[in-house]
């Protein structure tokens, strides 16, 4: 039995309540950031002692971050009884979870509503509302890391943390669990197979339907005139992701490639593939001027007549 835990409105109780749930919690600012590192843990430091984040052995218990998140009631009441405001974190993969973040303002709620066109509906879990007037979906992590922004507007935190209701954002208002009692239950439910990479997922997907739509908006293409692979962003966003170590470079430019000829066919917007291919690129571990480089490059190249992946 999965039971829901209504969370307190002070911040301590909160805190207290989570760790009691045996969620790891730790202190964070109001502009998101944990704790600074003490002189003996920031690499920057001349007295610096090389160690790993969590055998650190310091005095400065929040020195880490999230690595010093803990479920110790007596640690977390010292804490908030120094600073009785301060929001609450928690780390995602440290506390056996990923989790989906949905950022509206940066078009995060349209990339949602086309994935789900796309590979259906997300199955149901722990939902929370952010300060930010976007939503956190909560699953049980899938054992391996994950990119880090898929899709504009989409973030999967897995290596990093969320803040927890009744955490307070900057524009003042406040982290709530969906409902009105403000309860939170925790997640059960796996990380959906259909948004692993290619290569871990366990059943085959079901067959697309003839009609496709790009998971970015007004993206969606048709198949190339006389015939060949039927190329859509999300084809080419797919292909970037699943780049092989050592090949991304080279499975980029094959991306931006097709891009550039679909976009010269009038068979997309070249604005919005190269802002969804330069998101994939980040998510895939390119830099930036790596990215930009092999996309401006793939504008003067001619056209691949034989479309091969």
């Amino acid at each position: 039995m999965n039971l829901r835990t209504t969370i307190p409105a002070v911040p301590m109780d909160a805190a207290l309540a989570y760790a009691a749930l045996g969620i790891k919690v730790f202190r964070v600012r109001r502009n998101k950031a944990p704790y600074a590192n003490c002189p003996r843990c920031d690499k920057q430091s001349s007295i610096y002692v090389p160690h790993r984040p969590e055998d650190c052995r310091c005095e400065v218990l929040t020195c880490h971050g999230f690595w010093a998140a803990t479920t110790d009631p007596a640690l977390i009441r010292r804490w908030w009884t120094e600073e009785p405001d301060a929001n609450i974190g928690a780390p995602c993969q440290l506390n056996g979870w990923a989790v989906l973040d949905i950022d509206p303002r940066n078009g995060g709620s349209a990339s949602l509503a086309a994935l789900e066109q796309r590979v259906g509906p997300l199955p149901g879990t722990t939902m929370q509302i952010t300060g930010g007037d976007g939503l956190h979906i909560l699953y049980l992590t899938p054992g391996f890391d994950l990119p880090g922004t898929p899709f504009p507007g989409i973030d999967f935190k897995h290596n990093g943390y969320i803040l927890l209701a009744p955490s307070v954002h900057a524009s003042g208002n406040r982290y709530q669990w969906l409902g009105t009692r403000n309860e939170f239950h925790k997640p059960t439910t796996a990380w959906p197979d259909m948004l692993l990479p290619r290569k871990q997922r366990t059943a085959i997907p079901a067959p697309r339907p003839r009609v496709r739509r790009s998971p970015f908006p007004a993206m969606a293409t048709q198949g190339r005139p006389g015939g060949g692979k039927m190329w859509t962003v999300e084809d080419l966003v797919q292909h970037v992701m699943d780049g092989r170590e050592g090949n991304r470079n080279n499975t980029f430019f094959f991306a931006a490639c097709r891009a550039h000829e679909l976009a010269a066919q009038n068979l997309i917007s070249l604005g919005e593939a190269e802002a969804a291919l330069m998101h994939a690129a980040a998510a895939a571990g390119l830099t930036n001027s790596e990215a930009r480089n092999s996309f401006d490059s793939a504008a003067t190249r001619p056209s691949d007549r034989a479309w091969a992946a």
